[in-house]
């Protein structure tokens, strides 16, 4: 697409002034931002039709905002306007009074507790059709990856001989999520097995993906795979998994990521660098999370060091032990030089 003078954007329908614009963003965003631009642009869109840019005022906006709070939450909501703001202030018109939803004050990360996480684990494993979600989870949970992360790995970019992973750019939330990650053996076996099974789908070279893309009909068995794209989603797997396991519905696969993280930050033993050179940045809406679970493992670790009080029992079958001073010398040498001088008075 021809760039085109920021002045033509405001002679063009709706979306051909943002394609426009999002085009003219290319060399200065990433891939993967400039994909997710796109899938803004495509929503904002089937709202805003065929107006022009500079029609669109903040009624429209609030407008906009309570229809797609219908379908979706404030984070997308805000995404999504964030987009049609950008593009408003490169024309020169900023929207004056648009607000932004206010966004939840609690996280939505949840962690699953040892007795949660061996069920799910232990029933993914049973069934053949989720093996690639019981893959994708152990994966996850064992390295703090983010599930876009996880799926975007190739066969290039896992090491079975060092045990690692790369994460890379087309997979990394930002450019401090680019890292070198070591797999536990739990985490290793899961690869071993991901590639065992893109490998039975198609998946040879280095650049193919070790969670091939599904085409849709048939099923996990006959399906036509495409190991150049990448899988997207789990999702009707996923909702099964969780209601056979009995996971709260709430929990979702990025949690997999939180749960990691929660698990390292219970360690005393581990300091926030590492957890950061594991986890990739952390925000700091996550640190003040992950700070109440630092203070709660480390006054765990300090409770187990302090003196311990004795028993009852114990104090009372004690004797109180003899104390010695000079002063207690002293003053028994004079009793007895005392009495000598009262005897031959």
């Amino acid at each position: 697409m021809e760039l085109m003078p920021t002045a033509a954007l405001t002679q063009l329908p709706f979306l051909s002034a943002c394609e426009a614009w999002l085009e003219s963003r290319r060399p200065y965003i990433s891939a993967k931002t400039h994909h997710e631009y796109k899938l803004n642009i495509k929503t904002l869109s089937a709202f805003f039709g065929e107006l022009r840019l500079q029609e669109i005022d903040g009624d429209l906006i609030r407008a906009y905002q309570r229809t797609r709070k219908l379908k979706c939450g404030p984070f997308a909501i805000n995404h999504e306007c964030g987009v049609l703001c950008q593009i408003r202030k490169r024309i020169g018109l900023p929207v004056e009074d648009y607000q932004p939803l206010p966004l939840p004050k609690e996280l939505r990360g949840q962690a699953l507790n040892d007795e949660q996480r061996a069920r799910l684990f232990r029933v993914a494993q049973s069934n053949p059709n989720w093996e690639a979600i019981y893959c994708l989870a152990l994966i996850s949970v064992n390295t703090c990856m983010a599930p876009k992360e996880t799926f975007t790995l190739r066969l290039k970019d896992v090491d079975l001989k060092a045990a690692t992973v790369t994460v890379q750019p087309g997979g990394a939330k930002n450019i401090h999520r680019l890292r070198r990650i070591p797999l536990n053996q739990e985490a290793l076996e899961a690869v071993k097995l991901a590639i065992a099974r893109a490998q039975s789908l198609g998946a040879t070279e280095p650049e193919h993906y070790i969670f091939p893309f599904r085409y849709r009909g048939g099923n996990v068995h006959v399906a036509n795979y495409d190991p150049t794209r990448h899988q997207t989603t789990f999702k009707t797997a996923w909702k099964k998994l969780k209601t056979v396991a009995q996971i709260p519905t709430t929990f979702r696969i990025e949690d997999f990521r939180h749960t990691g993280m929660t698990n390292l930050m219970e360690s005393a033993d581990v300091s926030e660098e590492v957890v950061e050179n594991i986890a990739g940045h952390v925000s700091r809406r996550m640190k003040k999370t992950y700070s109440h679970i630092r203070l709660q493992a480390m006054r765990a670790a300090l409770d187990g060091i302090q003196a311990k009080k004795p028993a009852k029992n114990e104090t009372r079958s004690r004797k109180k032990p003899a104390i010695s001073t000079e002063r207690d010398q002293l003053v028994s040498q004079l009793s007895t030089l005392l009495a000598k001088l009262l005897k031959t008075a």
